[in-house]
């Protein structure tokens, strides 16, 4: 028979030991989460502005195409940080692999919104070419200390549908690149998804509805 303190010992140790174990469990998920879990924290920008967003994109990030506010400057409103709208309609992602590194350097913003693919679909740019655009963008923020955020490809509508099996291949390679660069990724095309509501008759552009939506997921994953 095990005597009475030996067991106490053996439970006290065991407790100890799971509450040394929940502790590191917890502080490994505070790191991971950037501390607190708002995105940036404790990171070191350099000569960075923290509360500058330059988001690269397409139309659909320089929208406005609803006549309302476009989806960068929503955002910026709900986040209290500055946004610089570099979407350029028709631009595909090497046209922003081009560009990036000397609009990095130039703006030192604390945070690079990569928003590409809708006319890499459309036009047919082969996926390895895309996910060396969208790779050399996150390296050059990272290689700036910017904090890179990747966005998924949002689904079309309408007669632009046919694009879709595009984009669902170009998303893949999204989230490759996302998990070996540890990046974050805004799904905004799982959140979007093809509701009509939240696009305009041409299937590509947002809907003041779409932009407004668009604007909050991106809020979330910075808060």
């Amino acid at each position: 028979m095990i005597p009475k303190d030996t067991v106490l010992c053996h439970c006290r140790i065991v407790l100890f030991a799971s509450l040394m174990l929940c502790m590191s469990l917890f502080i490994m998920g505070c790191l991971d989460s950037g501390g607190g879990g708002k995105l940036g924290s404790g990171h070191d920008f350099g000569e960075n502005n923290p509360d500058l967003v330059l988001a690269m994109g397409d139309s659909i990030t320089a929208g406005g195409y609803s006549g309302g506010a476009p989806w960068p400057a929503r955002f910026g409103g709900m986040v209290g940080k500055s946004v610089i709208n570099d979407g350029i309609p028709g631009a595909s992602s090497p046209v922003g692999a081009a560009r990036a590194n000397s609009l990095i350097v130039s703006q030192k913003p604390g945070f690079v919104i990569i928003f590409y693919g809708a006319n890499d679909a459309i036009t047919g740019v082969s996926a390895d070419i895309f996910e060396n655009s969208i790779r050399a963008m996150v390296e050059a923020a990272q290689n700036n200390q910017a904090i890179p955020v990747l966005a998924t490809i949002l689904q079309m509508d309408g007669g632009r549908a046919i694009y879709n099996g595009r984009v669902d291949r170009l998303n893949a390679r999204i989230r490759d690149v996302a998990s070996q660069l540890k990046v974050k990724v805004v799904d905004v095309s799982k959140a979007v998804r093809r509701d009509p509501a939240l696009y305009l008759a041409d299937g590509l552009h947002l809907s003041d509805e779409g932009e407004l939506l668009v604007a909050m997921r991106f809020m979330d994953a910075f808060n």
